[in-house]
């Protein structure tokens, strides 16, 4: 396997991660019950409001899920097409300040409902 088709895997895994997970943010906000990908079930165990969390979680789940997606179809363009370094460059950074801000907002709602 050569380097374009490990990139070009990677897109594809980032993409359906980002599928995933708005699946996820709708599963919860159905249920009522938080997702194993992004709390522990173990950290459940007499959690304040995990319903009031998985309300909170929703947008920012949304919000990266869409943004997992577009970072996989971007690289994929690239890595497949228009191979321009600095879109790749450019994707990698908002990709990681938004994993960055999706911590940050787990770890708020997760102080908020469940400690």
């Amino acid at each position: 396997m050569n380097s374009d088709s490990f990139m070009v895997l990677f897109d594809f895994i980032i993409f359906f991660y980002g599928v995933y997970m708005i699946y996820s943010g709708y599963q919860m906000k159905r249920t009522g019950q938080p997702s194993n990908l992004v709390i522990n079930q173990a950290e459940l165990v007499g959690a304040k409001d995990a319903k009031g969390f998985c309300e909170a979680m929703f947008k920012p789940l949304m919000v990266f899920g869409i943004m997992a997606m577009a970072y996989g179809v971007v690289g994929y363009v690239n890595d497949k097409y228009l191979e321009v370094p600095m879109l790749n460059f450019g994707a990698v950074a908002l990709f990681l300040i938004l994993c960055v801000w999706f911590l940050r907002a787990t770890k708020k709602n997760k102080a908020k409902y469940i400690k």
